[in-house]
């Protein structure tokens, strides 16, 4: 099975840097940049498969202001089209954190032949059922999203899906996220099947954090002993701890 690794970014930064060096250990020349909305001078050092608002919109999917964080399944879309030679596509956040060698990471994957990977699929709660309301009639699923695989196959499935999904009278905040959407239609579809992450590499999750939030300091994580060997998120250096905590007290405020 051929398989290709992404990062999902929509800035260049030291931790994408990072990131992409980690990612050559294990995929060689197999790695690229979904960029959102990149900037004419930004020029990462790998190939890069650029996605942007006209894009979307040409493949019928809505693209609310927000899109861009919500609608990470977009990513892998454009992956799909830009790189379709592939059985199976990763796409990783950079405020993941490898503690260990991530070639041994991947290793652990590459014969599972599951439709979609992702980090302990589960039944959506109530305070994520907002995302749910486009989807009406159907069980939801989630699971975080910041470091998945999709078989290209389930990409040809999916797609359809999301542009229908697209047309759903619901306000923007409303809109199907990309967890949501993608792993209660990955649940619906008898012939797609969906596995978890720790299952294949157990050791990488045991007592390290890997959630939403909160955030770590990569700073204060990098050398402890009883992370080493495990994969964390989210983790950002310092600087970018700061910008994300401004950026969240603003958009809470600016909600209210």
């Amino acid at each position: 099975m051929k398989s290709i690794v992404a990062i999902r970014t929509h800035r260049w930064t030291e931790a994408e840097d990072r990131l992409l060096g980690q990612l050559r250990a294990a995929f060689g020349d197999d790695v690229v940049v979904v960029f959102h909305e990149r900037a004419p001078d930004v020029t990462p050092g790998c190939e890069v498969v650029d996605l942007n608002a006209a894009w979307a919109q040409e493949q019928g999917l809505r693209t609310p202001r927000d899109w861009g964080w919500r609608c990470g399944d977009y990513f892998f879309y454009a992956l799909r089209a830009a790189r379709p030679d592939y059985d199976h596509y990763w796409l990783v956040e950079p405020d993941v954190l490898f503690l260990g060698d991530p070639a041994a990471f991947f290793a652990r994957f590459a014969q599972v032949e599951d439709d979609i990977l992702g980090l302990d699929p589960e039944p959506m709660n109530a305070a994520k059922r907002m995302f749910a309301a486009s989807m009406p009639g159907m069980d939801h699923w989630r699971a975080i999203f910041a470091l998945t695989r999709i078989s290209g196959r389930a990409l040809d499935r999916l797609l359809p899906l999301r542009q229908e999904n697209s047309k759903a009278p619901v306000g923007q905040m409303r809109f199907a996220n990309d967890e949501a959407f993608v792993y209660s239609h990955a649940m619906a579809e008898d012939d797609l099947s969906v596995g978890n992450l720790r299952d294949h590499a157990p050791e990488w999750f045991e007592g390290a954090p890997f959630d939403t939030a909160p955030d770590m300091i990569e700073e204060a994580v990098r050398d402890r002993d009883d992370l080493r060997g495990k994969v964390l998120h989210p983790v950002h250096g310092k600087a970018a701890f700061k910008t994300e905590i401004a950026k969240r007290a603003t958009k809470r405020l600016n909600f209210f």
